[in-house]
């Protein structure tokens, strides 16, 4: 029987977020929203204020269920960590806001973003296969302006893959800056940006392989080996899990044929809607600094939002 720790305490604390300019750069649908790695730092430090035992060095059970809109003229968006904490020292975090509607009277609560700390050692996901070296078979190079005009189209401050990103259907390749912001959130979780970069890239290459512009909605695990740094330089590989989930072989259609049905199996693959990644970050020097395992995205737009016709002909 599976084991659910007992809950021993729970407490809603007021988190002011500030509105830094650069946050008006991350967009979807030409709208600026809360980056998940950025609501990742904030209750980081909301936690860690109010419970400096919670170990910082491995996230779990992530998930991003809605986007935290930031409006033109905002200044700081008042919301809330809603901390709960477990028999096994396990503990949640997650980051709410509260709207009241003046005619109806009805208070509404949102859950966007919600992580889980742990102290119990974990596992690093086998890097055995996934060492830095030179990127093997076959690859297409996007140059990073591309991605940012066509593929990611994100402004100036969230323009950190550098050079030419390079692709193959068995893992994507990044080089990522971490950019100084003189007014970007500190945290224990070390800089935003080489993940988001790493997300970036991964969003690549849904539209390249899968047909799909796939946003991050959570991960299982991440590890914080090494905090990155601003002002310093990443590689990042992404690994899509082929064989878990991301694709399928479709068995075909049943067929008469001459007074007998018969299973036609195509050897082709359909395109499921959830895509699966390991990430792993790594310094200038191949030393680990964060990995990543079990990323999700997926398309959040309904399908109002598609890939540019050039990267998936590109396929051809």
């Amino acid at each position: 029987m599976e084991y659910f720790p007992e809950i021993t305490d729970k407490i809603r604390l007021p988190l002011e977020i500030e509105v830094r300019p650069y946050l008006f750069d991350h967009r979807f649908e030409g709208n600026a929203v809360l980056p998940a790695v950025e609501a990742m730092q904030l209750l980081a430090e909301s936690t860690r204020a109010h419970l400096p035992y919670a170990d910082m060095r491995c996230i779990t059970n992530a998930a991003f269920d809605k986007f935290l809109h930031i409006h033109p003229g905002d200044l700081r968006i008042e919301a809330f960590n809603e901390i709960v904490m477990y028999e096994n020292s396990d503990v949640t975090s997650k980051l709410i806001t509260i709207t009241r509607s003046k005619k109806a009277s009805i208070t509404r609560v949102k859950a966007h973003v919600t992580i889980g700390f742990t102290n119990k050692k974990q596992e690093l996901p086998d890097l055995s296969v996934h060492l830095i070296s030179a990127l093997k078979g076959t690859y297409f190079d996007i140059p990073s302006d591309k991605i940012y005009s066509d593929l990611v189209p994100f402004g100036p401050a969230y323009h950190n893959i550098t050079g030419n990103l390079h692709v193959s259907e068995k893992e994507t390749v990044a080089n990522i800056i971490a950019p100084v912001h003189s007014d970007a959130l500190s945290s224990p979780l070390g800089s935003c940006f080489p993940l988001d970069a790493a997300f970036h890239a991964a969003c690549v290459w849904g539209q390249r392989f899968s047909g799909i512009v796939a946003f991050p909605v959570g991960f299982e695990k991440r590890f914080i080996l090494r905090p990155t740094r601003s002002g310093e330089n990443y590689i990042a590989r992404i690994v899509p899990k082929l064989e878990t989930g991301n694709w399928k072989l479709e068995t075909g259609n049943w067929k008469l044929e001459t007074g007998n049905w018969k299973l036609e199996t195509r050897n082709s693959k359909r395109k499921l809607e959830t895509l699966i990644f390991d990430i792993w970050i790594y310094d200038l020097k191949s030393v680990l600094c964060e990995a990543i395992a079990g990323v999700r995205m997926r398309n959040v737009s309904a399908g109002r939002v598609k890939p540019p016709q050039w990267i998936i002909n590109s396929l051809a």
